[in-house]
């Protein structure tokens, strides 16, 4: 017994070494709550309810809120998953088979293509990535199709609405009633390809980046069943890649990202954070009970910053991981950090 509590303190420390900051407000304070190392994994009894999926390299898997694994399996070619399903894919595929996340079959989609997860919704994109479809969880039934002769580059959904952006600029609008239709393209620039894309939890708000030679950002807002232009920030540069972009669970703020730049804006008070990190931004994540944002950034040799940052842009908190597989993700108030071969999570304390 004696031991076992003397390697609990010897990995209590480590994590904590880990997590020294080179950067650290008196506002906030980070501590180590549990770790778990992927390579010495034994199935347990999780909580189903707060398992969180991550991705670490080429591993994959679910862990819960108190650091017990119910999955962790290798990578075929790619991985789509939510906090309930997975599947585990191949470069070639003629059906996807589906798993619950504790491992168990569910059902096999009798379609070819690249699936994801939106929340609980389960979209195929075509190989030639100009279809997308939705399916139920069960693959009995395709709920929709859609498609372009443009490539799709960007998409979100909420329980409600769906939207998917073309590299031509069009988007469209898919409701529950699965009506579809298409926006207005924002012929503001010279090409109008949408680099990213995201629709609010009450449907009311749809923001995008869009554009080549200038690229923007835009908040359109729904008036009248029309959604209709209220904000648009220019950026400085043109990226051409898919963008980082989300409205919080309250829709509250928007975040999004350019390159190494990251962005906050209130639509409450109208203001826009802007904060430079130095490097390409690859991960952002809103811990909805302390108020502020973690960011992954890619740093110098491969290695990984997590910066914490507040909307009004203050980072509070800064860490580099030297580790070349990097994840990070949040369930709640709880935040997961994956390093290496190991995953652990951190408490706050506000001081």
């Amino acid at each position: 017994m004696k031991k076992k509590r003397k390697i609990s303190i010897l990995i209590i420390l480590l994590v904590y070494i880990i997590l020294a900051p080179e950067k650290e407000s008196r506002a906030v304070r980070v501590l180590p709550a549990w770790e778990v190392d992927l390579q010495k994994f034994k199935p347990g009894e999780p909580d189903a309810k707060s398992l969180n999926p991550f991705r670490l390299g080429q591993t994959f898997g679910y862990v819960d809120s108190s650091g017990k694994a119910s999955v962790v399996d290798r990578i075929y070619y790619n991985v789509a998953q939510n906090r309930n399903y997975y599947i585990n894919y191949s470069n070639i595929n003629e059906n996807l088979v589906i798993n619950k996340n504790n491992g168990s079959f569910v059902s096999n989609l009798k379609t070819s293509g690249y699936p994801f997860f939106n929340d609980e919704r389960l979209f195929v994109v075509s190989a030639n990535s100009k279809m997308i479809s939705e399916w139920d969880i069960t693959g009995a039934e395709k709920v929709f199709s859609f498609e372009n002769e443009a490539e799709i580059i960007s998409s979100d959904a909420n329980s409600d609405t769906f939207i998917a952006g073309f590299v031509d600029g069009t988007v469209i609008v898919v409701d529950k009633e699965k009506k579809i239709e298409k926006l207005m393209k924002p012929e503001i620039s010279r090409i109008n390809a949408v680099y990213g894309l995201t629709v609010s939890n009450d449907s009311e708000q749809i923001a995008m980046v869009t554009g080549i030679d200038p690229q923007n950002m835009i908040i359109m807002k729904k008036k009248h069943n029309q959604y209709n232009r209220i904000f648009t920030y220019q950026f400085a540069e043109n990226l051409r890649y898919a963008r980082l972009i989300e409205f919080t669970d309250d829709s509250r703020y928007l975040y999004f990202e350019s390159s190494d730049t990251f962005y906050c804006y209130d639509t409450t008070t109208k203001k826009l954070g802007i904060t430079e990190l130095g490097n390409r931004i690859t991960d952002i994540h809103y811990i909805s009970a302390s108020g502020f944002f973690a960011v992954a950034v890619k740093a110098e040799g491969g290695s990984r910053a997590l910066y914490l940052v507040y909307p009004d842009g203050e980072i509070i908190y800064s860490k580099t991981f030297s580790a070349d597989d990097f994840y990070l993700g949040s369930h709640n108030e709880r935040l997961f950090i994956g390093s290496g071969t190991n995953i652990f999570s951190v408490d706050f304390i506000k001081e």
